[in-house]
């Protein structure tokens, strides 16, 4: 599996920036695919589905790192609604909230696969293959997850007044990066993409490529304003989401 540079970057919050951090994740994803065709788990897969699987899980180590509140929200959520942090899983003793652990690396694996159109076979949470792959994966992850450098673009999610008027640019690309690049949301950004896409097209068709681009930002923000934004079975307006995880949840 090739694992490109400019789709790990384009998940980065400081895109198009480059940064030291970025560099070390960078090598721990080209790491966590070769795990994944070393372990020969679930690797009939398109190998285009597989990199976006593991552009995922190395946006969730990072989260995780820097404790940046993506999946802290989410679990936390989910246990307040449903009992449990996960679901389809009941997780073990060794279950430590918000830190790094097999189960949820599991449940995003099955969750990113099962939202890729091109995987044309249902795939069950607690198969045997999945659970292979979450550990091989969880063994790479784990070997330096106590000395892994914080990345210092998700610090930016804790220390962001929603309300301040002055912070209004930065709110607003918090809010386009969450929506549109961050790992939690990339099944939610490819439903909403497919959506208005055939608005997208006619805006393009009229005006012309360089003519539509503000026209097409424009309605990037109306969808972002709009449509719930979805992970699993949590669904919450963009701003519920943003208010919960610069909470830390």
């Amino acid at each position: 599996m090739d694992i490109q540079v400019r789709e790990f970057m384009k998940l980065q919050p400081g895109y198009p920036q480059v940064s030291d951090t970025d560099k070390y994740y960078y090598v721990i994803a080209v790491h966590v695919g070769r795990a994944w065709d070393s372990c020969g788990a679930l690797v009939d897969i398109d190998d285009r589905v597989r990199e976006r699987v593991v552009l995922a899980i190395i946006g969730y180590y990072q989260d995780i790192v820097a404790d940046a509140g993506l999946w802290r929200t989410f679990t936390k959520l989910h246990r307040e609604q449903h009992g449990t942090p996960l679901p389809h899983y009941t997780p073990g003793d060794d279950y430590i909230d918000y830190e790094l652990n097999v189960d949820d690396l599991r449940y995003l694996i099955w969750y990113t696969l099962a939202c890729s159109a091109e995987v044309d076979h249902a795939l069950s949470p607690h198969g045997e293959e999945l659970l292979l792959l979450a550990r091989a994966v969880h063994e790479v992850l784990d070997f330096d997850y106590e000395h892994a450098p914080v990345p210092v673009e998700l610090t930016m999610l804790t220390g962001v007044d929603l309300n301040d008027e002055a912070e209004a640019r930065g709110v607003y690309d918090l809010a386009h990066w969450f929506y549109w690049r961050s790992y939690l949301m990339q099944c939610n950004a490819a439903a909403a993409t497919q959506e208005v896409m055939p608005e997208a097209q006619a805006i393009i068709a009229k005006h012309g490529e360089h003519g539509a681009a503000p026209l097409l930002h424009d309605l990037n923000d109306r969808i972002m304003a709009t449509r719930n934004a979805e992970f699993g079975p949590i669904s919450m307006p963009l701003a519920q989401w943003l208010k919960h995880i610069t909470d830390k949840g």
